[in-house]
C-alpha cells in the first residue's frame, strides 16, 4: 500500500510540477514553501516551523529562500524580540500564489473526481496520519 502512495505521490507531484512551471514559473516546491507563508499568521512564520513543516533541513530551506528572495517572493526576517530567522511571503509572492493556488486546485480536484466525495475525508485523515501531523495544507 505505501509504494501504491508513493506511485499515486510521483504522479500527481510531476503534474504539478509541468503546469505550475508552464503557467506560473514555480516548481511544486516553492509553491509548497510559499503555500504555508500564505497561510500563516501575517504571512510570516519562524524558520525552523517552515523547514520542520517541509521536512527540509534548515539549510536546504535558506537556500530556497535566498532564490526566493532574487525573484521577490519572499524573505528572511529577523524575529521580533530576537527569536530568530523568519520566513515571510512578500507582495509578489502573494499575488503569484493566487494564480498558482487555483492552477493546483483544478488539478487537485481532476486527480480525485473518480474517488467517492463521502471518502475523501478519511482518505485525507489517513494521509494525515501518515505524515505524523493533524496540520493540514489547507
Amino acid at each position: 500500500m505505501c509504494l501504491n502512495i508513493g506511485r499515486a505521490h510521483a504522479c500527481l507531484n510531476l503534474k504539478l510540477q509541468e503546469e505550475l512551471g508552464a503557467f506560473h514559473g514555480l516548481n511544486y516546491e516553492d509553491f509548497t514553501l510559499l503555500h504555508r507563508l500564505l497561510g500563516a499568521e501575517g504571512g510570516c512564520m519562524p524558520a525552523a516551523d517552515l523547514a520542520r513543516s517541509l521536512g527540509l533541513p534548515i539549510s536546504a530551506l535558506i537556500r530556497k529562500m535566498v532564490l526566493l528572495e532574487k525573484t521577490g517572493l519572499a524573505e528572511r526576517t529577523a524575529g521580533t524580540d530576537g527569536d530568530g530567522l523568519h520566513a515571510a511571503i512578500r507582495p509578489g509572492g502573494r499575488k503569484l500564489m493566487q494564480a498558482a493556488v487555483t492552477t493546483v486546485e483544478a488539478i487537485c480536484a481532476d486527480a480525485v473526481k473518480s474517488l467517492a466525495p463521502e471518502g475523501l475525508s478519511q482518505i485525507n485523515v489517513a494521509l494525515l496520519a501518515l505524515c505524523h501531523d493533524d496540520t493540514p495544507y489547507a
